[in-house]
């Protein structure tokens, strides 16, 4: 009997003692499974950190969508970037046949919390080669202080928001080689200033209200009116400043539809005014396979005879230039991959830089120009374009040579 006692006490001391080994084991493997969870989390924080996301087609404020890939970024650093390759061939004509490594851009950004955004722009054009005309420049670089949809503000070197082009100058949102002209002689894109802007950033309804260093007349021409004249705050003479403001529709789906403006002066503390006034209204809607994109700009410049006589050359007091672009995505009758686009297009194109002329001028008419534009783009994947367009080109002073493109472009 004692001993069948003495047997069952030590088997019960050994199940007390074995169930608190079971209990410490299940703890100890518990903890090991909190701490092996904690590491996995901490693993994808830092692989967030480290990886460069890939580039997703969004827009915020209306920019493009590499230059808007900071934005959409966890935290930390972004790179971003397009890039253009064009062939011309200048018909009829004793102007050489070129081919260019036009651009290479990478966009470099970093989002430090929720709320402050860095982003800027480097531009290799003509594949930086300073004995062909190449150069290395900032296109943009500011800083975003982020309160909200309704009001940010923007502080820094800033694309300057008027028109089309300027804001969305990356090669797969305009379906020629080159941009159209009109965003060029008429709104001076790629056109960057320094100064301050407050913006919203809904879906529906945004606006742009900035201040920004004003153009120095010393650049300007017959040609390119005002283009000449930006100072891209490199250096730039702050004694005039301007102000700019945009307002855009983007409530229905696929459309951009709004307007902007821009005045200032321009004569730097040299004794004039030579103020720049500059309107537009612009709109871009996609239904189905169509595209349809506008804009209309006019331009007036105060002092155009004390700037002409300065420069040279007759400059323009009043500008304007239009043009109408329609393309249909043709994809359809031959692939049914939705990577693929085919888009056929034409666009119309008519602007003066000579459209008035200060007394004692006579408007140069070769500044008068029409072009109509035909063409065709193969996008083997939404981020990359090829493109084909033949220019027929008109001015109201000889027969200016027709321009057959081709032209390579992506973002990333």
């Amino acid at each position: 009997m004692r001993n069948h006692i003495k047997t069952l006490l030590a088997t019960g001391l050994l199940s007390t003692a074995f169930s608190a080994s079971l209990e410490e084991i299940e703890k100890r493997l518990n903890q090991l499974e909190e701490q092996n969870q904690q590491l996995i989390e901490e693993i994808a924080k830092l692989r967030q950190q480290v990886e460069i996301p890939e580039l997703s087609q969004k827009q915020f404020a209306g920019m493009g969508y590499a230059a808007s890939k900071v934005y959409f970024t966890p935290h930390g650093l972004s790179i971003g970037g397009y890039g253009e390759i064009i062939y011309q061939k200048f018909e009829g004509s004793t102007k050489k046949d070129m081919t260019d490594i036009y651009r290479f851009i990478p966009y470099i950004g970093y989002k430090f919390n929720d709320w402050i955004v860095l982003n800027a722009e480097v531009e290799f054009e003509h594949g930086a080669d300073y004995s062909n005309n190449g150069s290395v420049k900032i296109e943009f670089a500011y800083l975003d202080f982020l309160f909200g949809q309704n009001f940010n503000i923007r502080l820094g070197n800033y694309l300057v928001p008027v028109g089309l082009t300027n804001l969305l100058h990356e090669p797969i949102f305009f379906n020629s080689v080159n941009r159209p002209e009109v965003e060029k002689y008429i709104i001076p894109t790629t056109w960057n200033e320094n100064g301050v802007m407050v913006f919203s950033s809904r879906e529906d309804w945004n606006y742009n209200l900035g201040v920004v260093n004003g153009f120095y007349y010393t650049g300007f021409s017959s040609k390119g009116w005002v283009r000449g004249g930006r100072q891209a705050g490199a250096k730039a003479y702050a004694e005039d400043w301007a102000v700019v403001g945009r307002l855009d529709y983007t409530g229905v789906e696929g459309l951009l539809a709004g307007v902007s403006a821009y005045h200032g002066n321009s004569g730097q503390g040299d004794g004039l005014d030579a103020a720049v006034s500059l309107f537009d209204i612009h709109l871009r809607y996609t239904y189905e396979n169509w595209t349809i994109t506008g804009l209309y700009a006019k331009g007036y410049l105060s002092d155009a005879d004390r700037v002409s006589a300065y420069v040279g050359q007759p400059v323009g007091k009043e500008v304007y230039g239009y043009y109408i672009n329609l393309a249909y995505d043709t994809i359809g009758f031959f692939s049914d991959n939705p990577d693929f686009s085919l888009p056929v297009f034409v666009r119309y194109e008519r602007y003066n830089t000579q459209e008035k002329v200060p007394s004692g001028y006579t408007p140069d008419r070769q500044y008068d120009k029409t072009i109509w534009t035909v063409g065709i783009n193969f996008r083997p994947h939404p981020n990359v374009v090829l493109k084909m367009d033949y220019q027929f080109r008109d001015n109201k002073a000889y027969n200016e040579p027709d321009v057959f493109e081709l032209g390579a472009g992506f973002i990333f």
